[in-house]
């Protein structure tokens, strides 16, 4: 086959057209090593080899881009590289390039995104190293990073979150909100006994000022359903529920017994 032309495209390809008006996309690279500009005549069993190393250059170059944007585990890229239907042994030599040149590198990796869990993130230990597995990362190696990282750092971590929570609490009595506060934390990957000792550091508001206000705003509600008897069992279930204690409930709701 007969070169005809080339045409300069992005990303460093050349669409070279062909005598025949056929056209095939092909990188500088490829042009360069096998002469192209000079050599007009091509073979057609040394363009389909040709054709064959640029579709491998393509991976290479789809894993660079896919790099560029942020650090990626070998999981990431095999899986970002399979969604163009490139070839299983250009993949598996991209990936052992990508390694060999360092920028595949699992300890770096895994430190990394740690880092940036602890700096910007909520999550605890067990939800970073999950996270880490999923990515395709060795466990032995997760862990011996993550021992690394100083127990004050999760301490810290953790009172920050109870702090956070008790403060914006509005509705929960003090034994519902520990309640929801231990789920919330043992779900972002901190171990339960971490997560009661931070909560017995927290001085938590009495529910008394919590209970009224919930109280009033159930029974204002209830109100347009039920009456009488009925209306104060409603109210005083909702509120036990709630977390509130029999004696508690069974105190405020001696306010509506007296003002129905």
């Amino acid at each position: 086959m007969e070169i005809k032309k080339y045409k300069k495209l992005k990303d460093n390809r050349y669409k070279i057209i062909f005598t025949t008006e056929e056209e095939i996309v092909l990188y500088d690279d490829i042009i360069l090593k096998y002469n192209l500009l000079l050599t007009k005549k091509i073979e057609k069993a040394k363009l389909e080899e040709i054709i064959k190393e640029n579709e491998a250059l393509a991976c290479y170059y789809k894993a660079l881009k896919y790099l560029a944007v942020k650090n990626r585990s070998k999981k990431e890229i095999q899986n970002y590289l399979n969604r163009f239907d490139y070839a299983k042994n250009d993949i598996e030599r991209t990936i052992s390039k990508l390694e060999k040149q360092n920028l595949i590198n699992e300890d770096n990796y895994i430190k990394a995104y740690i880092n940036d869990q602890i700096l910007f993130s909520m999550h605890g230990p067990d939800k970073i190293k999950n996270k880490l597995l999923e990515l395709g990362l060795p466990k032995e190696k997760i862990l011996v990073s993550l021992e690394k990282i100083s127990p004050e750092i999760w301490q810290e971590k953790l009172q920050k979150i109870v702090s956070k929570r008790v403060t914006i609490n509005r509705k929960d009595s003090q034994r519902k909100l520990k309640e929801k506060i231990l789920y919330y934390c043992l779900n972002e990957g901190y171990k339960k006994e971490d997560i009661n000792d931070a909560l017995n550091k927290i001085d938590f508001p009495q529910d008394n000022d919590i209970l009224e206000k919930e109280a009033d705003k159930l029974y204002k509600k209830l109100m347009r359903k039920y009456s009488d008897n009925d209306l104060l069992y409603q109210l005083k279930m909702k509120l036990i529920v709630k977390g509130f204690t029999y004696e508690e409930v069974e105190k405020i709701i001696t306010k509506y017994k007296i003002n129905p």
